[in-house]
This record gives C-alpha cells, sequence and structure tokens, in this order.
C-alpha cells in the first residue's frame, strides 16, 4: 500500500519536478491520469474497426466452421501464416484449452486474435500507444449473431494476468513457456519468454512447427512418458515438420504452428511492454532503468546466438518480410537472418511500431540519440561492441531512409555506394567514415 500511495503522489507532482524513481518491479498507477487507462475510448486498431462496423462501412462475415475469425483477421490485416497453437492452460479457456484441442493465436505489429474451437468468443488484443494492450472479445453465439452490427466489447478481467510483473506492471503482452502435464495443466516454466531466452527454454506448452538443427526447445511436450523422452533425448520433438495426428488440423485455419512465427512473437511481444512502460513512466513522473534495458533490447544485445540455423514451416517469414518500409536498394529492419540470430541488422523493426512513434517526445528524442551513438561510435561500448562497421553504416542508412520524423542528427551514409569507396572507409574510423560518406 505504501509503495502504491508514493507512485500516485508521484504521478500527480507538480510540473517540473525531477521524476520518482522506481524499479521495474513497482507498479505503475496506469488508472490514473495522465494515462488513465479505463477512461475515454481507445486509440487502436479494434476500436477502429469498431468504428467502421458501426458506420456501415464495413461488415463481418460470419462463416462456419470459424465463425468471425477470417473476416477479423482480414479486417486487422493480421497474417494466417502468423498462426501459434498453444496448449497449456494459462488462457481464458482452460477448460477448453488442451494438447486435443489449442488455442490458435494469431498476431500482427500491434494485433493478436485468440481462438479456440467451440468457444463462445474470439479474444483480441490491440496496442494503444498510451494505455498499453487494450482487450476485447467478439462473441461467436448464434443467438448474438443476429445482431447488427457485430462490434468487439471492451473486457476488463484480462487485467488481472495482463498487468502484472510478467508484463513488466503495465497493461501488456505475456509469452510464457510451461512444460505441461497430459491435460495441459503447467508444472513448471517461465512466465516471461523474450529473445534473450535461451533456446531450450522456449515454446513450452506449445505446438512448434520447423526444423532447428541440434538445438532443442521444449515445444510439443507434455505429460510424463514425454518428459522423460525429453530428458533422455532433448531433440526427441524438435525438428517437427507436421502437428502430431491427435490434432484435427483441418479445424484450424493453419496446419501449421511456425517456428520462425514463435521467434518473432517472442521478441516483439517482451519489446511492446518495454515500450508501454517507457511511456507510462514518462507521461507519471517516474523514472526506472527501462530506457536503459530498452537499448539493449532493440538492439540484441543479450539474444543468444542460434548454433544451427532455424527454418518455418508455413510462409510466415515471406508475409512478415513484405510489411514495413524499404529503403531504395530494397533493405528493411524486418530482414530476417535465422542462420545464427533472428534478424540480419541489429535494431528493432520495433522503433517503427505504433507504440516507439507514441512515446513522449523527450523519450523518443533520448533513445534515437542513444542508439545512433551506438551506431556511430569509434568502437561501440559492451556489450555493442561486436557491431561491424558495415552493419552499423547500413543500419543509419535505413532509417534514414524509411523512417518519418528522425532528429536533426540522425544522419544517412548512403552517399558511398561504390566499393572503392567502402574499401576505403574500411581503413577510417567510423567518425571518419561518417564524414566521407557525407561529403563534409
Amino acid at each position: 500500500m505504501t509503495i502504491v500511495v508514493a507512485l500516485l503522489l508521484a504521478a500527480r507532482g507538480v510540473a517540473g519536478e525531477p521524476p520518482r524513481r522506481v524499479t521495474l518491479d513497482d507498479p505503475v498507477p496506469w488508472g490514473q491520469q495522465p494515462v488513465d487507462y479505463h477512461a475515454g475510448e481507445p486509440n487502436d486498431a479494434v476500436a477502429r474497426l469498431n468504428a467502421r462496423l458501426s458506420s456501415g462501412e464495413v461488415a463481418l462475415e460470419f462463416a462456419e466452421p470459424h465463425g468471425y475469425l477470417p473476416a477479423l483477421l482480414r479486417e486487422l490485416d493480421v497474417p494466417v501464416a502468423s498462426q501459434l497453437l498453444v496448449f497449456s492452460k494459462t488462457a481464458l479457456n482452460p477448460a477448453l484449452v488442451g494438447p486435443r484441442r489449442p488455442r490458435a493465436v494469431y498476431f500482427s505489429d500491434e494485433v493478436a486474435v485468440g481462438w479456440v474451437p467451440g468457444a463462445a468468443a474470439l479474444e483480441v488484443m490491440a496496442l494503444d500507444p498510451v494505455r498499453g494492450a487494450v482487450f476485447y472479445t467478439l462473441t461467436q453465439s448464434a443467438r448474438e449473431r443476429a445482431d447488427a452490427p457485430r462490434l468487439l466489447k471492451r473486457e476488463q478481467r484480462c487485467l488481472a494476468c495482463h498487468a502484472g510483473n510478467s508484463s513488466l506492471n503495465v497493461p501488456g503482452w505475456l509469452v510464457r513457456s510451461f512444460v505441461t502435464d497430459d491435460t495441459g495443466e503447467p508444472i513448471s516454466g517461465y512466465s516471461r519468454v523474450t529473445h534473450a531466452t535461451a533456446f531450450e527454454k522456449r515454446m513450452g506448452g506449445w505446438y512448434v512447427t520447423g526444423t532447428h538443427g541440434r538445438m532443442s526447445h521444449q515445444g510439443n511436450v507434455f505429460g510424463d512418458e514425454s518428459l522423460r523422452r525429453l530428458r533422455d533425448d532433448p531433440s526427441a520433438f524438435g525438428n517437427a515438420q507436421s502437428l502430431p495426428a491427435t490434432i484435427d488440423g483441418s479445424a484450424y485455419l493453419s496446419p501449421h504452428s511456425d517456428l520462425v512465427a514463435h521467434l518473432v512473437f517472442q521478441h516483439q511481444m517482451h519489446g511492446l511492454n518495454l515500450l508501454i512502460r517507457a511511456g507510462q513512466e514518462a507521461r507519471l513522473g517516474l523514472k526506472s532503468d527501462v530506457e536503459d534495458l530498452l537499448v539493449r533490447y532493440l538492439q540484441f544485445a543479450d539474444e543468444p546466438p542460434l548454433t544451427d540455423p532455424v527454418r518455418g514451416t508455413a510462409d510466415y517469414r515471406k508475409a512478415f518480410e513484405a510489411r514495413g518500409f524499404r529503403d531504395a536498394a530494397g533493405r528493411s529492419l524486418r530482414r530476417l537472418d535465422l542462420r545464427d540470430r533472428l534478424f540480419e541488422h541489429r535494431l528493432s523493426y520495433l522503433i517503427d511500431s505504433t507504440a516507439f512513434d507514441g512515446l513522449p517526445d523527450e523519450v523518443r528524442e533520448r533513445l534515437y540519440r542513444r542508439l545512433y551513438d551506438v551506431l556511430v561510435a569509434e568502437v561501440p561500448p559492451p556489450p555493442f561492441d561486436d557491431l561491424p562497421v558495415d552493419e552499423r553504416a547500413e543500419i543509419i542508412d535505413i532509417v534514414a531512409a524509411t523512417k518519418r520524423s528522425l532528429p536533426e542528427f540522425w544522419k544517412p551514409l548512403g552517399a558511398c555506394v561504390s566499393e572503392a569507396c567502402r574499401m576505403e572507409l574500411h581503413d577510417l574510423p567510423f567518425t571518419q567514415a561518417i564524414v566521407v560518406r557525407n561529403g563534409f
């Protein structure tokens, strides 16, 4: 109670006061102004869809056996190839979910949709740049289908899980990894999975289709017999090309739970939580080390290397890379590597997200400055000292060409395009190379 009162006082502090120091374990009073999670209309993709539904501009088509799911994914621009199947009983419908009937999760940059065969409602999360994750349901019942227009209803009960320590104490996303029993009840695992989590500790309670060589994970495993096999052979349930025969794949929109989609999902969701936390702290007069963590996270400082290449079984990679912006050379921060790391360039595409663009100006400016200072340093400080010159130069050029409203100090280096010029730059300190490339 003392901590909560102190944070409320900090949030209501006099303008000009220095921010109050907190830790990421401290709660954020996101129910207070100027955040005020519960008041007013959210600014997110679902709220915008509801407005279009109310006006009659669009209507959601219901079609068996998936109900509104295909239409909702189309209207929210969420790719079917992003489908992930989770069988641990850690969601809104634990009685329905299990190894024989997993929950399907579909996601894009700022929306996630959950669906279980036979469930009375679809579950949707959408990103509001100030509030964080906002939760909705869309009923699938026959009685409700007669109503027009069909709107998504905002939900509050999801906050019981989605605004705790695992989501950095702000309304956010959860990615977990739990080994389960035969019914899907969690036995042990991890409540927060990110791109920094060791590969062998990920995907517990999820089905995974895709190849990953000699690396192992905890996906596709449930029950005592599976756990014994996993202990004897960590790769026993890996490199799966298809879902197990115990699942009716035709009941879902896709017969995949793509490994590459899993890896992007794990990176994205914690990154969004960090961005939400940074924005809410600044608005509420608080300050933790979240900006330090964001700089590390956006530049993949703590990402363990992939010791073998990975490949999915769906076309998720193609769908993911096709989104976003490219420079004149066709380069993008969304280009995946999948050989020894997740992305080709070690600056996250999340700098193009609504969450990043919606940060208070002073926070966004500080993050840009800190990211740029790492990229242009003659020798970047640890833990960024393994970023080679060419990669840093490409990142600077891509951001300069694709990102709107960049601060004045972010200068492109792309004037130097010839091989001779690039070879010459290798012999110069990076700061001198910037001068040469820009013709100063």
